[in-house]
């Protein structure tokens, strides 16, 4: 790689556009080399019972293939594609994900809300200076992301269930704009803001940004009007009342504003109205960054990102108590394995996962240790865990729940072909990593060497077959496990 440039590629497939960016490493920095926004208006296409419609769908698969064409020649591009609000309530998602595998081959991170906040204010981090302490909101298409955070650092990550299209949608669909849309459209904004935590109300920072296409356009009203683009709320409310005087979307003369945007302007205004008057803001400054800025700089590994999943792990141990002299023991006859199969089975990518997976894997012990890989299961994939996108923290928890005991055949029978084959690998050197070192054994059981066959894994032991007997049996057991997902599992000993 020293002779040939990294070449970064973000897509970032939003509620309402989707966003590419293609960058380069040049001495250890980023180089943008080309930015492109369609707008896609996906939420659009979600019906009352959250099912996407094809024609949405359609308009999604369109756009990616057109951004394909942008980044297709380039030499081994890293590619990293994340999805927010609309693909993750929308419950025929996999229709799309199937569809878009197609055009692009690479994995889609459906995320959490959480997990978009802090991307949001990764993005803002690694694009300006921040204060001390730092309010950021983000209004998307179907939600609105809501932070604090101090310098680089996010604090505390809401996510609220109101956006640009889906408010559109519910108030301000025929393009009518009136006082008792608006006011319809604030009371339902008002109940979402006043959920949050009380730290939001708290009035102690000293910037208050916000992000992306509505606020954007927003700003750039303000700017035709006042000269500047600084918001405040006698500003906004200004505004709503110039909306309402034009009386339709079809009626907005703004110059500044993309007209493929103004008519999302009304239900934007009035997330931001309300967003003022239930939080104490004063003033709001326009932030350049965003979540396509966050995952760009992040799949670069420029910043803090390789620490930022490794925070979350340790966290998670410290929360739940985790034995991490045992834990580590652990890990690290998982890692002998995994060094022995990496390259022939294809799992090079997925150290960290494996690792995250031993260190994580009594997790649930607190609550039942008879049970404990499916409690750990439960609360690795119902948690927020910053960093990690919804399919790597569903592997993780498909692994802590396959630890031990019978495999949950059901489900892996469920997963395509691919997914299946890399889970049920994982599982299979997770499973050997915890039973070398069943019992707490002080030493463990040591590994001779580890190699793949076609059919399977190759396992040597150093220690004498009749020192470990009951070992054997536990090793025989496990061997008709995996003959069960057709993994032929051998071992010798010394």
């Amino acid at each position: 790689m020293s002779e040939v440039a990294k070449h970064f590629v973000a897509v970032d497939m939003g509620s309402n556009s989707f966003h590419l960016v293609i960058a380069r490493e040049q001495d250890g920095s980023i180089q943008i080399l080309h930015k492109e926004k369609q707008l896609v208006q996906l939420a659009d296409g979600l019906d009352d019972n959250n099912i996407l419609s094809d024609v949405a769908i359609s308009r999604g698969i369109a756009c990616l293939q057109e951004f394909k064409q942008r980044f297709s020649s380039l030499p081994l591009p890293q590619v990293r594609m994340v999805a927010t609000y609309t693909l993750r309530v929308a419950k025929n998602r996999e229709a799309f994900l199937e569809a878009a595998q197609k055009v692009l081959p690479y994995p889609i991170e459906v995320v959490s809300g959480h997990e978009e906040a802090r991307l949001i204010y990764s993005g803002i981090a690694h694009t300006q200076v921040l204060a001390a302490r730092n309010l950021v909101i983000d209004i998307g298409g179907g939600s609105t992301e809501v932070v604090l955070g101090s310098r680089s650092r996010a604090s505390s990550l809401s996510s609220l269930r109101c956006g640009c299209v889906s408010y559109n949608q519910r108030f301000f669909k025929d393009g009518v704009i009136s006082a008792a849309a608006f006011n319809a459209a604030l009371s339902a904004a008002d109940k979402q803001f006043a959920s949050l935590s009380k730290e939001y109300f708290s009035g102690d920072w000293d910037l208050t940004l916000g992000s992306s296409g509505s606020v954007k356009a927003i700003c750039e009203a303000l700017l035709q009007f006042y000269g500047d683009d600084t918001v405040t709320m006698a500003r906004l409310k200004q505004l709503k009342q110039q909306l309402i005087s034009w009386g339709h979307v079809n009626n907005i003369v703004l110059e500044n504003v993309d007209s493929k945007r103004a008519p999302l302007l009304p239900a934007g205004l009035a997330i931001m109205i309300s967003f003022f008057r239930r939080l104490p803001v004063t003033s709001l400054e326009f932030a350049n960054g965003a979540l396509r800025e966050g995952v760009l700089y992040e799949l670069a590994g420029i910043g803090t990102f390789s620490d930022i999943r490794q925070r979350t792990v340790d966290s998670m141990a410290q929360l739940y108590h985790i034995d991490r002299q045992h834990a580590e023991k652990v890990r690290l006859t998982a890692m002998t394995l995994f060094d022995g199969v990496a390259d022939s089975w294809g799992l090079v990518d997925q150290r960290h996962t494996l690792e995250y997976a031993a260190i994580l894997h009594e997790i649930g012990i607190h609550i039942s240790s008879r049970a404990h890989h499916k409690h750990g299961a439960y609360i690795i994939a119902n948690s927020d865990m910053p960093g990690f996108g919804e399919q790597q923290q569903q592997l993780l928890a498909r692994l802590i729940g396959n630890q031990r005991k019978k495999l949950d055949l059901e489900r892996l029978t469920q997963l395509d072909e691919p997914e299946k084959r890399l889970s049920i690998r994982l599982i299979a050197l997770i499973r050997l990593a915890v039973l070398l070192n069943l019992g707490r054994i002080a030493s463990g059981i040591h590994i001779s060497s580890v190699s793949t066959s076609e059919q399977g894994l190759n396992l040597a032991l150093k220690e004498p077959k009749h020192r470990i007997s009951l070992f054997v049996k536990d090793l025989q057991r496990e061997q008709k496990q995996m003959a069960n997902v057709a993994l032929d599992l051998q071992f010798s000993f010394a």
